[in-house]
């Protein structure tokens, strides 16, 4: 095996016919690759769905057709990782946690984009599952582990708590006796204004037509969308924007008369660190020697 084969690591879930399985893979240490994936069954091959998380962290999806032994063949720059193909067993009788039900909070709120120190709440309901063990853990953007705090209701329901700390998208997994509930795992988006800062000659004192020019940096910042407007004594001015590398943006503005600007960027129209810029372009003259 080449030795980039050997540092892909593999974590594979629970397979029933209908219901989505998931596996792990970590390939961090084995160097720039790509992943890839097929699993076959007795008579249907479903498709397997690959998605990079984080940087070098795999997680991939499949749903089986039926039930029976499958064999699972995972492949790194076109190579067989160490064990493939795997063996997995597909079992036909619904799990317990099929019966879990989530029933209300922030969690379920998939379009919403939340803000960073929030804490995102889901409702479970274990009823009608019967005996067993309710866990959770979340993805954090960078693909860390965050801990989910579960709370007993003491009537076998249960109130989750995740508090995001970063911008960007969290998997929040939820097992009930190690299988996934339904909708698991649950995707938060999450957006962090003060963690974009912006610099550059345009973002102070200056003179007319000098090209007012600077960067936003937006990497740590998770999901949202940038806005930024200049304001000055004839209003509105428009600002050129394009973007650059790692999540900078560059943008632009032409002060074409002397006065007072406002310089407004806004993330998920929240103002970023020190935003608004209040700046003074002045004319330019012989005296002060330009």
């Amino acid at each position: 095996k080449q030795w980039y084969q050997r540092r892909v690591a593999i974590t594979a879930g629970i397979a029933r016919p209908g219901w989505p399985a998931e596996f792990l893979v970590n390939a961090q240490t084995a160097g720039v690759g790509h992943l890839s994936a097929n699993i076959q069954g007795a008579n249907t091959a479903p498709l397997v769905e690959i998605e990079e998380y984080a940087e070098g962290k795999f997680r991939s999806t499949f749903t089986a057709k039926e039930s029976g032994d499958h064999d699972l063949f995972v492949y790194w720059c076109n190579e067989p990782v160490p064990g493939s193909p795997f063996l997995v067993h597909v079992e036909d009788a619904l799990p317990p946690s099929a019966m879990i039900k989530t029933t209300g909070g922030r969690m379920l709120l998939t379009e919403t984009v939340h803000r960073a120190g929030d804490s995102i709440d889901l409702d479970v309901d274990t009823k009608d599952a019967g005996d067993g063990q309710l866990a959770a853990v979340a993805i954090g953007p960078k693909g860390d582990a965050v801990p989910v705090e579960i709370i007993s209701n003491r009537n076998r329901t249960f109130t989750l708590k995740l508090l995001t700390s970063k911008g960007g998208r969290y998997l929040v997994n939820v097992y009930f006796n190690g299988s996934h509930i339904p909708n698991s795992p649950f995707k938060v988006r999450v957006c962090n204004p003060e963690a974009i800062w912006a610099e550059g000659p345009g973002l102070m004192d200056s003179y007319v037509d000098d090209l007012g020019d600077f960067q936003v940096f937006t990497r740590d910042a998770g999901h949202g969308t940038l806005s930024v407007r200049v304001n000055g004594p004839k209003d509105k001015f428009r600002v050129d924007m394009w973007k650059g590398a790692d999540r900078t943006v560059n943008c632009r503005y032409n002060p074409e008369v002397p006065g007072k600007y406002t310089i407004n960027i806004k993330w998920e129209d929240e103002h970023i660190r020190g935003s608004p810029f209040m700046i003074t372009v002045r004319k330019k003259s012989k005296e002060n020697g330009i």
